[in-house]
């Protein structure tokens, strides 16, 4: 072979034989036909020039990939290359801390410069920062310390068919990321969607492919490809809000892929790896789990709401996981109390909006069906308004208008609690 052939081979594709949508979003196009990578995975229309049409089997573009990003030899996967997949351009690093003061009163999160195509501009989030954020990252330690002196604090008890429905219900997230324009109800469509999806989803979603669709004898390579990820996440650490989200996102899916996976057993998922993922809870958290608007009762910016809501719903599936692991280990489990508070998972309408406009009216029927205030995922726990006129009526508004996520949630804390 020439070395001038191979050079060639090398080369990026000519921007002409691109696809419509890659040319518009100026990415990298896999030219694959009659749909491109890019394209099949974010659900767009792949529409190729005349001219790239009437050729006959275009040449496979060969990708410098992140030199970051894992490598591994995929000639022994049945599934898509991470440097054939749109991994995003480099960002542009904006000065900021994450530092939060618990006398701070609004805190303006800053991504890294994240715009989608669509108009969703993640750049600048209002959101208010959690005051009990540093208890999301203690939790691990919960089940090995007693309780301070002067707090009756009573292990839940879960029942095992409890247990079961949650592990049947988690191991599921990851396949749904094997699906054209599906997301698990932890990420928000948008997220996936967007034209520069985040190196940590991108990446996630490839891996996911690989290890669902591994070829048999290649579990190993797999293996250490998912742990070398799980590593970089885990050591990168990035400093902007949504980064943060995506970060803690999909070290969640791994671990939920890891403890659920059919290639090994439940010692996969460690003390190590439930640590970091708690630690990358409270990162998340403390950047903030609610908009300055919802505490106003006003209606935030679509930006601002899918960000806490998507914090929310992966920190609720985090202690859902957390409760299995520590059952599995006979440890016991022990109320969220950090998490006192915080508003239960929104509308389903709210949740899957298509775009803006219909997003803004869906949240303006939202605050008027909600005006004596939002329902708290701790309303579904055991208390003294259990059982109480008015509890049974908030809960019973909210659980007609949730998504499949919210009645887990409901399903859970229903059998432990009685709501």
């Amino acid at each position: 072979m020439s070395t001038s052939g191979s050079s060639r081979s090398r080369q990026r594709p000519p921007r002409k034989k691109a696809c419509g949508s890659c040319t518009k979003s100026k990415v990298r196009c896999s030219l694959e036909k009659p749909v491109c990578s890019r394209c099949s995975s974010t659900g767009r229309i792949c529409e190729y020039p005349a001219l790239a049409l009437a050729r006959d089997s275009p040449p496979e573009g060969n990708f410098a990939a992140d030199p970051a990003a894992p490598q591994p030899n995929t000639s022994i996967f049945a599934s898509p290359r991470l440097d054939s997949m749109p991994i995003p351009l480099p960002y542009a690093t904006i000065p900021t801390s994450t530092a939060w003061s618990p006398s701070s009163q609004l805190r303006r999160s800053v991504a890294s410069g994240w715009q989608d195509e669509d108009g969703l501009d993640f750049t600048a989030v209002e959101l208010v920062p959690s005051s009990n954020a540093e208890d999301i990252r203690d939790r691990w330690l919960r089940p090995y310390i007693l309780p301070p002196l002067g707090r009756d604090e009573v292990p839940k008890i879960y029942h095992p068919f409890t247990l079961r429905y949650i592990s049947r219900v988690l191991r599921t997230y990851p396949r749904c990321m094997l699906k054209d324009n599906t997301a698990p109800p932890i990420i928000h469509r948008s997220q996936m969607e967007c034209k520069k999806m985040q190196r940590a989803l991108a990446n996630c979603y490839s891996l996911v492919r690989m290890w669902e669709q591994a070829v048999p004898g290649s579990e190993k390579m797999v293996m250490n490809t998912l742990e070398k990820e799980m590593e970089r996440l885990a050591e990168e650490r990035p400093k902007h809000d949504y980064e943060l989200l995506c970060t803690f996102q999909a070290y969640l899916i791994y671990t939920v892929m890891l403890y659920f996976s059919p290639h090994g057993d439940l010692s996969l998922v460690t003390d190590k790896i439930m640590i970091t993922l708690m630690e990358l809870a409270f990162q998340t958290a403390r950047n903030g789990l609610f908009c300055a608007a919802e505490l106003a009762h006003v209606r935030p910016t679509w930006e601002s709401w899918i960000v806490v809501a998507a914090k929310r719903r992966a920190i609720f599936t985090m202690y859902l996981l957390s409760s299995v692991y520590n059952a599995d280990r006979l440890l016991p489990n022990f109320v969220a109390d950090e998490m006192r508070g915080v508003y239960a998972p929104g509308q389903k309408a709210l949740w899957e909006a298509d775009d803006r406009e219909t997003w803004n009216k869906e949240y303006d029927r939202y605050l008027l069906q909600w005006e004596d205030g939002m329902l708290e995922i701790s309303e579904l726990w055991r208390s003294a308004e259990t059982g109480s006129t008015t509890r049974k009526e908030r809960v019973e508004r909210w659980v007609e208008t949730v998504d499949e996520f919210g009645m887990m949630i409901f399903g859970v804390c229903a059998h432990i609690h009685g709501c």
